[in-house]
């Protein structure tokens, strides 16, 4: 019986997969197999599945891979002077700054496409990560250093997978050049190996935003932004060769590495804070960070600023943004940090240039 050369093409595509074996055709037409794979199997006319970008960023990987199998990270890195130089930011997708006691602030760092091989250092978890990380999966991870019993309650009951020097002690280090506390490093691949044995089948991580390379109207020039949370803590971005560069007293903040920190996009949320029931080792009372409900907005991304609101409905739901008039602010693809500019407890002083 002849074929057709659609039937050929069906039997050398069934030869193919004989050949590959299952894992390897599977991997095969998810778009993530070796060159010479790929190029077999488009010329017997089976298509891989297209290329997805990374939920995170909204970009593409390099080398066109699909974005990995593999769970949200979030790894809490101090912010104090003491930390200074900070290490592991350039290589996260999306980066929190919180107020913590006193008014200084903490980043919640999230890896999903991109890696860091050194992180830090790693501090104590707040009850304001639960309410970040809740609508990405059902339990992502996180890793943190210290908290106290009542945090980690919340944290635990929130059903995030927890990781620090107990349940995870071979991706954590002490480094001796450092004074203690500051001196707690990590990295995202020993971090992942131990998530994927406490979260089996956690799912990758949702996307939180909509990405879109037209910059929103109407909006303005956005050259910079200033957000002090406290007599202690300030964040600082100015627009720079492309994208936004943190400044640190007047000069880029530079991490371990010697690069700058940067993003893509600055989300600046206004969100309300009061004294909860937990205090730190001081004595001072933690900040409860209310995520949910509506308020104040600005985005910065390609040199624009866009005014506009932000609003979340429960916890299990992402923040949307949208302008004035209602329309859902999107971002340009790359690296995102949301700056939770505090008012209540502490009122922070926003300002643009």
């Amino acid at each position: 019986m002849a074929l057709t050369p659609r039937g050929k093409a069906l039997v050398a595509g069934g030869a193919v997969v004989a050949v590959l074996g299952g894992g390897m055709a599977a991997l095969a037409l998810s778009g993530n197999a070796p060159d010479p794979i790929q190029q077999a199997l488009s010329g017997i006319g089976v298509a891989p599945a297209p290329i997805e970008p990374c939920p995170l960023t909204g970009e593409k990987r390099p080398g066109e891979k699909q974005p990995p199998d593999r769970p949200l990270l979030a790894v809490k890195v101090e912010n104090t002077p003491d930390a200074q130089p900070l290490a592991g930011l350039q290589g996260a997708d999306i980066v929190y700054e919180e107020v913590v006691e006193g008014g200084i602030t903490r980043f919640v760092l999230l890896f999903h496409c991109d890696e860091a091989n050194r992180i830090g250092p790693v501090r104590s978890i707040r009850t304001t990560d639960p309410e970040i990380l809740a609508p990405f999966s059902d339990h992502p991870l996180l890793a943190f250093s210290g908290g106290s019993k009542g945090v980690r309650n919340v944290v635990e009951e929130a059903g995030l997978t927890t990781m620090d020097e107990s349940s995870a002690a071979n991706a954590f280090a002490r480094d001796e050049g450092r004074v203690a506390p500051h001196n707690l490093f990590t990295s995202t691949k020993p971090l992942w190996a131990g998530g994927k044995k406490l979260a089996k089948d956690e799912s990758s991580p949702n996307s939180p935003f909509e990405y879109s390379d037209d910059v929103p109207t109407p909006n303005k020039k956005g050259r910079s932004a200033t957000v002090v949370f406290s007599g202690l803590a300030t964040a600082e971005w100015r627009w720079q060769k492309g994208h936004y560069v943190r400044y640190l007293d007047g000069s880029p903040m530079t991490l371990e590495s010697g690069g700058s920190i940067t993003a893509d996009n600055v989300v600046i949320q206004v969100v309300k804070t009061t004294e909860s029931d937990f205090q730190d080792v001081a004595g001072y009372p933690s900040p409860e960070v209310n995520l949910i409900g509506k308020g104040k907005a600005w985005v910065l991304r390609d040199g624009k600023l866009i005014v506009g609101k932000w609003e979340r409905a429960d916890r299990s739901e992402f923040t949307v943004f949208r302008t004035k008039t209602g329309e859902e602010i999107t971002l340009t693809p790359g690296t995102t940090f949301v700056e939770l500019a505090p008012t209540g407890m502490f009122d922070a002083d926003i300002s643009f240039g």
